[in-house]
């Protein structure tokens, strides 16, 4: 297939490489690069770029996370930027244009993934010292325990530590959010090599499962039933379930797609609740692909305390 070729180019070079990139609800792409100054807006309807303020870090990011932020019933607004950089525990909110420094993690950490959860919050899993440096030696008996330690913000933006992997993972993991709720933590190159030193084999990679708190809080909202065509922006479709007292939110999570701590894909988008019929509930669709970009998205059912169904999928057009 030929190529569409653009009007405006994006900033690269040696320290621009994966580069973080998000639509935000004003529908410009922006590109959050890992060295400080090398930040952008995309205009894909005017096909112009425009350069932004450089990150208030001043240093090159390796390897770190960032996510757009949840923002109700519309497409997120700003990005937060974390990890990547050993030293500094901060985290960076870009938000119209301006960057504000906000509450750091426990310490610095790379190669960390963070994800969007279905309740909202955030879950960093992952880290080391540097690419391929554990904080003490390379293969994992030797590394450093703190990066193992999982790490979770609310929705104040609180930071607050969380179990440890048996493992650790850096260069090359990876986490996913699975449709029942739980986190698939997987990947690693060195670890692998720590644990199957018979470099000649398969070397088939381990999996960690983590389970969030919210699923050890009582009995989950049920989901039974969503529509199998593709559903319109701003339209109402129904969706069913057997625990309808239960159900107190509905909510839009992207599957993630991610390498490299790079993370672009996942979005979470409140869905309203218009109406409500026995075992039927009706909701309000996102209001245009600016707020969430067509494809397919897991939709699940919370109830108050944020315990959410297990998620089936449904597909925005």
């Amino acid at each position: 297939m030929p190529t569409d070729t653009l009007r405006v180019d994006a900033p690269f070079g040696e320290d621009s490489d994966y580069p973080h990139l998000f639509t935000l609800r004003d529908g410009k792409v922006y590109g959050l690069g890992r060295h400080a100054a090398r930040q952008w807006a995309f205009d894909p309807v005017a096909e112009t770029r425009t350069d932004l303020p450089a990150r208030p870090d001043g240093v090159h990011r390796g390897y770190g996370s960032a996510v757009a932020l949840p923002a109700g019933f519309r497409g997120p607004n700003s990005v937060l930027i974390l990890g990547g950089d050993r030293d500094d525990p901060h985290t960076y909110q870009l938000a119209d244009g301006v960057w504000e420094k906000k509450q750091p993690r426990a310490f610095g950490r790379t190669q960390d993934n963070t994800l969007l959860l279905p309740d909202a919050s955030l879950l960093t899993v992952n880290g080391a010292h540097g690419i391929r440096d554990y904080g003490n030696g390379d293969y994992n008996p030797k590394a450093d325990l703190k990066y193992r330690q999982i790490e979770t913000r609310n929705a104040l933006g609180e930071w607050r530590l969380g179990p440890v992997q048996r493992l650790p993972r850096g260069y090359h993991a990876n986490a996913v959010v699975l449709p029942d709720g739980r986190i698939m933590v997987t990947g690693d190159e060195l670890q692998q090599l720590a644990n199957d030193p018979k470099i000649d084999d398969d070397m088939n990679g381990s999996i960690e499962i983590f389970e969030p708190a919210y699923l050890h809080q009582g009995s989950r909202p049920t989901l039974d039933q969503v529509p199998g065509d593709p559903i319109g922006f701003d339209s109402r479709f129904k969706v069913s379930t057997s625990t309808p007292g239960q159900v107190k939110k509905a909510v839009l999570l992207a599957p993630t797609t991610a390498t490299h701590a790079v993370n672009t894909s996942q979005r979470h988008l409140e869905l309203r609740i218009v109406h409500r019929h026995g075992n039927q509930i009706a909701l309000q669709a996102p209001p245009s692909a600016n707020d969430a970009p067509p494809g397919h998205y897991m939709l699940f059912l919370l109830d108050e305390k944020g315990v959410p169904s297990t998620a089936k999928f449904v597909s925005l057009r």
